[in-house]
């Protein structure tokens, strides 16, 4: 049970940093969602290795790292 759960606060950080990165680079062919989307980017590179990893669960693994990662992005900007 630890290691799902720094798995979903890994997979927000490491989301959270990546997008802030994206950000910063300031680029407009880069399309806001889902890579300027907090949100939508952790999602999307969490999916994947959840449903492998769990199941259909994973999906609702990947729901929970897209909120994190959301409420870390509303509590560090």
């Amino acid at each position: 049970m630890s290691n799902l759960i720094v798995q979903i606060i890994g997979y927000a950080a490491l989301a959270h940093l990546i997008v802030d990165f994206i950000v910063t680079l300031d680029k407009d062919w880069i399309p806001t969602k889902p890579f300027k989307c907090d949100k939508c980017f952790a999602f999307w590179i969490s999916i994947g290795p959840m449903l492998i990893q769990y199941g259909p669960t994973g999906i609702l693994y990947s729901a929970c790292i897209a909120i994190l990662a959301q409420i870390i992005f509303k509590y560090t900007v």
